[in-house]
């Protein structure tokens, strides 16, 4: 795979991991306020972005993981923190549990564990197989996006409000066919079943960070991994959707910054 990775900073090693169909572009804020004391790494998800789609295998929680395990480990970058949000948080807590890599801490951003409740549950993931298997569909919505307010309504159903700057690099991205096709991919692919049963299992401190206005995953939901995960956190910033971490970074990254200082955990 060809991977298209950004680090900068020096210190203690943070790896932040963006969501489905975003880029690195969407923790570029964070990085850019953690980088000042830590050594930080982001990275496109694979066929997001820069980053190639995968070649040997289908792009499921485990092959994602796998092959982030092997590239952490070509760059010799062990992370002491691991910051994922939506599907990044789910690849985050999969990598801990099959894998070497062992951070001290984790921070789930809006974080998505658990598979859409219901009919919706089923029909999703069966959806996107569809669309994905369809060598239009991927070309078609890179056109769709070439209008601004059909990815500003895109946008604004995540419970978000973005500035100018980050809606033009999603319509970029979106505006993108090997893009679309890579989340469209990921998407199909994705089983979060077994990650309960990982979040059960973690051992070490866990901080969840929730929009209380997020549109794309229930914001209630987080309770019942707080209950999963023995001693973990949850803090809620109200007034915030899904993409919280770009709505109001300064603030997200101080809380992660705390977090990973131990300065909460007394």
């Amino acid at each position: 795979m060809n991977w298209h990775v950004q680090t900068a900073g020096s210190g203690a090693r943070i790896l932040l991991l963006h969501g489905t169909g975003a880029t690195t572009h969407s923790v570029a804020d964070i990085f850019n306020i953690l980088r000042q004391t830590n050594e930080v790494m982001a990275l496109d998800l694979p066929g997001h972005g820069f980053t190639s789609r995968m070649y040997n295998g289908s792009p499921t929680l485990p092959s994602i993981s796998a092959e982030i395990v092997k590239l952490l480990d070509k760059l010799s970058f062990q992370p002491d923190m691991i910051v994922g949000h939506s599907a990044g948080a789910a690849i985050a807590v999969t990598m801990t549990s099959h894998s070497p890599i062992n951070p001290d801490k984790l921070v789930s951003i809006n974080g998505a564990f658990y598979p859409f409740p219901g009919f919706a549950g089923q029909i999703f993931p069966m959806a996107a197989r569809m669309l994905f298997v369809n060598p239009f569909v991927s070309h078609f919505f890179a056109f769709s996006a070439s209008s601004r307010s059909r990815v500003e309504g895109l946008i604004d159903s995540t419970g978000s409000k973005l500035n100018e700057r980050n809606l033009e690099y999603y319509q970029r991205a979106l505006q993108s066919a090997d893009h679309v096709e890579g989340t469209l991919a990921m998407m199909a692919n994705w089983e979060l079943e077994p990650v309960a049963d990982q979040l059960k299992n973690l051992q070490l401190p866990f901080l969840q960070i929730i929009g209380d206005k997020d549109g794309t995953i229930e914001p209630s939901m987080s309770l019942k991994t707080q209950k999963l995960v023995q001693g973990s956190k949850r803090e809620v910033f109200k007034g915030y959707g899904h993409l919280v971490h770009e709505e109001t970074p300064q603030t997200v990254a101080i809380r992660i910054k705390t977090f990973f200082d131990g300065k909460d955990m007394k």
